[in-house]
């Protein structure tokens, strides 16, 4: 059925009261009614058990304060509960709202001169958390044991700096790449529900290495491009059906 948009809740009651100024507890309130009384109810129980999954914390101080943004996220979540994971896992990596909660969004590239390295944690969580976990799994969801009969890691610290530098150069979205945009000074009136958009000027051109893929060094930048190998990378990578498939059981049954 349908998407019923926690998004057009908040906006109906600012069309009914142009004083409203919605809260994090709004937000907890359009969830309840959505819940309640929304007509997709198996969408919206499978949008809660992502958002268990793909945690945007609405008590982060980075994030409370942009109630429609917290909304927008919620609906990204319940407008890909029956699609494919690829399109969900781009639908999250892009949201301004996880870029703000995982730290991203404005994350720039290495600068040596200045002892700068890309922000590392998203590039950490997105495999921990949200598409393979810390060890390699069988298909039944069992760890999967190497030498000495210990669980084999999925990733490496190497691993963890060479995806950090795909997620450089994204900042929120609008319809240019200015500086100001990039940093925030000039504000899009949709910027916290749009996807965040790609800034050449501040993606790292370097080579990236993660889990056996590595993307060549970049002239001119292309962070969009790295982004999608990246995301291809981790979305067929084979724990990504027992490690999301059994947090989705835990959830739904």
């Amino acid at each position: 059925k349908p998407v019923t948009e926690m998004q057009l809740s908040l906006a109906a009651r600012a069309n009914e009261d142009p004083a409203f100024k919605p809260t994090t507890n709004h937000v907890s309130d359009a969830y309840w009614q959505l819940a309640t009384t929304a007509d997709d109810q198996l969408r919206q129980r499978v949008s809660f058990a992502l958002s268990q999954i793909f945690v945007v914390s609405i008590t982060d101080d980075t994030v409370s304060g942009y109630p429609f943004g917290i909304a927008s996220y919620y609906d990204m979540l319940a407008r890909n509960a029956f699609r494919n994971f690829r399109e969900l896992l781009d639908g999250v990596a892009t949201h301004p709202m996880m870029g703000l909660y995982l730290s991203h969004l404005r994350n720039q590239k290495e600068d040596p001169a200045r002892g700068r390295v890309p922000d590392e944690n998203f590039a950490r969580e997105v495999m921990q958390l949200f598409t393979i976990g810390l060890h390699e799994l069988n298909a039944d969801g069992t760890v999967r044991l190497g030498d000495g009969n210990q669980p084999i890691e999925t990733y490496t610290n190497d691993d963890v700096t060479g995806l950090a530098k795909v997620f450089t150069g994204w900042s929120w979205g609008g319809p240019d790449a200015s500086d100001a945009r990039f940093y925030g000074s000039v504000k899009d009136p949709n910027r916290e529900s749009i996807p965040m958009r790609p800034y050449p000027k501040f993606h790292s051109t370097s080579e990236k290495r993660f889990l056996g893929t590595t993307i060549p060094a970049q002239n001119p930048a292309d962070p969009a491009s790295s982004l999608r190998i990246a995301l291809d990378r981790l979305f067929s990578h084979p724990n990504v059906g027992p490690f999301i498939g059994r947090q989705l059981i835990q959830r739904l049954v």
